[in-house]
């Protein structure tokens, strides 16, 4: 058996498979038992003869399609039902293996869905190979199948966390750890007034009031250790110059190795809250006031009306009158 390399790069993404694939195929047809076992440690792999009779798969590949096709029978390509990725129904003999049969050199940069008998749906990479003898005559092909679920489905929690962020009603800021600005949302546009090709880049202090630069230093410090801050009241100021009272939410951005880089800010105006909360304390001071003075009255009427009273239901009667008399007289001045 001649040296075999099995230096391939698998990360979902980037692959070079072709003359490995190439060999692959060729130690399967010489019935290469060593080169099978490695095969059968790939992902997912199958060849097929020159007319696109499926000869051999993996187990992952059987993993992928979701059942097992016949070998000698199935044709092209073993999943179950073929689509684009737009969800257009991709017929077998159109598949990216057979056109790699059919043109005879090899198909890259495409993209396809198997779906399973189960119906779900796999979203997967081809690189189909065609081999050919040592007089040049197209003897089949082999093809490796790169699962790219996972990159889709992050791609699709990209997407979701961008349409949020993007129509939220709060300032949603990313800075990095030197607390310069690195992402600005509209709903920080609208309450900062500043647009993001004016700030990105620019420090975060931009937006601190000089009496509050304090404040970075202890939320940066705060981050540095994977610290999570929550409705943090405080002041931020405008592009106009202007002061804004926010609540302010602080969480640390990690890479994919868990090291802190950044932050993320959410900022949500609290300004009618403030005032609301001022009026209610306003309202609430002036209730208890007038209350004290009813207390005020009702017990100088009480007196009052106690000096002159013979009995308990004369006092009764008078204590009722006299607060008759301060309804009607209170009605007459509203009005």
């Amino acid at each position: 058996m001649r040296g075999v390399s099995c230096n391939i790069q698998l990360d979902n993404e980037q692959l070079q498979p072709a003359a490995f694939l190439d060999e692959a195929g060729q130690a399967l047809i010489r019935g290469d038992a060593v080169f099978r076992a490695v095969l059968d440690a790939l992902p997912a792999l199958y060849i097929t003869d020159a007319a696109g009779r499926i000869t051999y798969y993996n187990e992952a590949a059987a993993a992928l399609w979701g059942h097992r096709p016949k070998l000698g029978k199935n044709e092209w390509c073993g999943s179950w039902k073929l689509f684009w990725p737009d969800g257009t129904p991709l017929p077998h003999d159109e598949c990216p293996m057979a056109l790699a049969l059919k043109q005879k050199h090899p198909i890259r940069g495409m993209e396809a869905v198997a779906e399973r008998p189960d119906g779900t749906r796999v979203p997967f990479i081809p690189y189909p190979t065609p081999l050919f003898d040592e007089e040049g005559t197209l003897i089949g092909a082999v093809n490796m199948l790169v699962d790219i679920s996972d990159r889709r489905r992050a791609e699709q929690d990209s997407q979701r966390l961008a349409a949020i962020i993007a129509s939220s009603d709060d300032a949603i800021v990313s800075k990095d750890l030197n607390g310069l600005i690195v992402s600005w949302n509209e709903g920080a546009e609208r309450l900062f007034g500043y647009k993001a090709g004016e700030v990105i880049g620019k420090p975060v202090t931009i937006l601190i009031p000089h009496d509050r630069y304090d404040e970075e230093p202890f939320i940066l410090e705060r981050i540095r250790r994977g610290e999570r801050i929550d409705h943090y009241e405080t002041i931020r100021r405008r592009k106009d110059g202007s002061l804004v009272e926010i609540s302010l939410s602080v969480s640390p951005i990690k890479d994919a190795k868990g090291r802190v880089i950044g932050a993320s800010k959410i900022a949500h105006d609290i300004t009618e809250r403030k005032r609301a909360q001022e009026q209610q304390t306003l309202l609430i001071r002036e209730m208890s006031h007038r209350v004290k003075n009813l207390f005020t009255v009702t017990g100088s009427m009480v007196a009052l009306s106690a000096r002159s009273a013979r009995s308990p239901a004369e006092l009764a009667n008078a204590v009722q009158a006299r607060l008759a008399a301060l309804a009607r007289a209170h009605t007459r001045g509203r009005g």
